[in-house]
C-alpha cells in the first residue's frame, strides 16, 4: 500500500526529454526542446514530421500552446502568487514572487499553496495516507520518517515501527513493510530455488525469492500474492487473472496537481503524485515499453527556463488492452520525472500489471520528487504525443 509524500511537487504537463543526457550544469540547446515553437522533428515511430510537435527522446513527441508565456509571472502584478493562479508553466505547488512580470523566486510548498502563501503541513503523517487504513512507509507520507513503518487508521497514526534495514514500498493494495535485517534465503532449507517469502525467516510474503547458496540472487514482487507449492515444486507468483485487469492501477503518493487540460480550467495534462525519492513505480497496466529516457538532472533551481523545461526522465508504456474506454483507440501511459528504470526495463520490454518499471525522481523542472502520470488515447496505430487534447484524465482509466 502506498500513500502521500514527504515532499510535494508538480509540473505543468511538459513532455519528452533530450535525445542525449546533459550534465547538471549544462542546459539542453533550444533546438532539442519541445518549447521551441518553430522547431519540428520527425516522429521516430512514423518517420514523418509535424508542424506543431518536436521529438523528445525515443518514440515521444509533444506539442505546446505557442501562446504560453515563457515566464509564469508574465502579465501578473508584483507580489506572491501561487502557481495554480498563474497556470501555464507554473508549478502549482510552489509560491512565486513576481516583480516586473518576471519570476524573482519560486519556493516549493510541501503542503500546497493557497491564497498567496504556503499551506501548513499536517502534523500527523497519516493525515496524508491516501489509500485508506493500513501500513505505510514514512517516505510516502507527508512529514513521515522514511525509516519508519506507520500504521494509519482513519487519518491518524495508530502505531509505528522503526525499520532498521529500511522500509519497502509495495504495489497499490499491498501493505508496505520493513525490510528484513538479514537475508531471508539463509533460511532456505530445501536448497537453491524459488521460495515465497512466507516460507523464509523475515521474508516478505508478497515476494518470490530466488535463493542461491543461502543468499538472495533476485526477488520478484507478486502483484496477486505468492503461491507456496509442495516440496519438490518451486514456489511461484500467483497468476494474474486473464493476464491482468484492463484498467489502470493508481500510482503511490499524494495528489499535488490534478488534471486540468483542454477546457477544464488549466493546462496540466496529467495527475501529479508527490512521493519520496526512489519510490518504486509499478506498471499500472500490462503493456510494452515504447519509450524511455534516463540520466537527466533536476533543473528547478535555474528557474525552469525554456532550456530545461522538458529535460526530464520518463518511461512510456503502450497498453496491451488498448483504451479500455474506447475499443477503437490505443492507450499510452507515461510516468515522468523518474530517477531510473527497473531491472531489465528497456524499449521493447513487455511488463505485467504490477511489475516494477521505474523509481521516482526529481528530474527536469520539478520543485520536489513526484510522479507525473499521463494517459494518452489515440486511434489504433497512431503514435502518442504528450500535452495535447488526446491526453485524457487518468481518473477515467483507474481500476474501481
Amino acid at each position: 500500500m502506498t500513500a502521500g509524500a514527504t515532499t510535494d511537487a508538480s509540473d505543468s504537463g511538459s513532455s519528452g526529454g533530450p535525445t542525449s543526457s546533459d550534465s547538471a550544469s549544462t542546459a539542453a540547446p533550444c533546438e532539442q526542446l519541445t518549447l521551441c515553437p518553430t522547431t519540428t522533428a520527425p516522429d521516430p515511430s512514423t518517420g514523418t514530421s509535424t508542424g506543431d510537435a518536436t521529438t523528445q527522446g525515443p518514440l515521444t513527441t509533444s506539442t505546446t500552446d505557442p501562446n504560453t508565456p515563457a515566464d509564469p509571472c508574465d502579465g501578473v502584478g508584483d507580489g506572491p502568487h501561487c502557481g495554480g493562479e498563474l497556470g501555464g508553466l507554473a508549478d502549482h505547488s510552489s509560491l512565486y514572487q513576481c516583480a516586473g512580470g518576471s519570476t524573482q523566486s519560486a519556493t516549493p510548498c510541501p503542503g500546497g499553496c493557497e491564497a498567496g502563501a504556503c499551506k501548513p503541513i499536517a502534523q500527523d503523517p497519516c493525515a496524508s495516507a491516501m489509500s485508506g487504513n493500513g501500513l505505510y512507509c514514512g517516505g510516502t507520507l507527508m512529514g513521515g520518517d522514511a525509516m519508519v513503518l506507520y500504521n494509519c487508521q482513519n487519518g491518524a497514526t495508530a502505531g509505528q515501527t522503526s525499520c532498521s534495514a529500511g522500509c519497502k514500498v509495495n504495489p497499490p493494495g499491498v501493505a508496505d513493510a520493513c525490510n528484513p535485517e538479514g537475508d531471508p534465503c539463509q533460511g532456505a532449507m530445501s536448497g537453491d530455488g524459488l521460495y515465497c517469502g512466507q516460507s523464509l525467516p523475515e521474508g516478505d510474503p508478497n515476494d518470490l525469492y530466488d535463493c542461491t547458496g543461502g543468499k538472495t540472487a533476485n526477488k520478484t514482487v507478486c502483484p496477486d500474492g505468492c503461491q507456496v507449492n509442495p516440496p519438490g515444486v518451486a514456489d511461484a507468483c500467483k497468476a494474474v487473472p486473464n493476464g491482468g485487469e484492463c484498467c489502470l492501477h493508481v500510482p503511490p503518493g499524494v495528489v499535488t496537481q490534478a488534471f486540468s487540460a483542454c477546457g477544464n480550467g488549466g493546462s496540466h495534462y496529467g495527475i501529479d503524485y508527490g512521493v519520496a525519492l526512489g519510490t518504486p513505480i509499478y506498471a499500472g497496466i500490462a503493456g510494452t515499453v515504447v519509450g524511455q529516457q534516463t540520466g537527466l538532472p533536476n533543473c528547478y533551481d535555474n528557474g525552469c527556463s525554456m532550456q530545461c523545461w522538458n529535460a526530464f526522465n520518463y518511461v512510456k508504456l503502450k497498453s496491451d488492452c488498448g483504451d479500455p474506454n474506447n475499443p477503437a483507440n490505443d492507450l499510452f501511459v507515461y510516468y515522468l520525472h523518474i530517477d531510473s528504470l527497473g531491472p531489465a526495463i528497456q524499449n521493447g520490454s513487455h511488463v505485467d500489471q504490477g511489475q516494477l518499471v521505474a523509481y521516482s525522481g526529481n528530474s527536469g523542472c520539478s520543485s520536489g520528487p513526484h510522479i507525473h502520470l499521463e494517459t494518452v488515447s489515440v486511434p489504433k496505430g497512431q503514435s502518442a504525443s504528450l500535452n495535447t487534447c488526446s491526453s485524457e484524465n487518468p481518473l477515467g482509466d483507474f481500476c474501481p
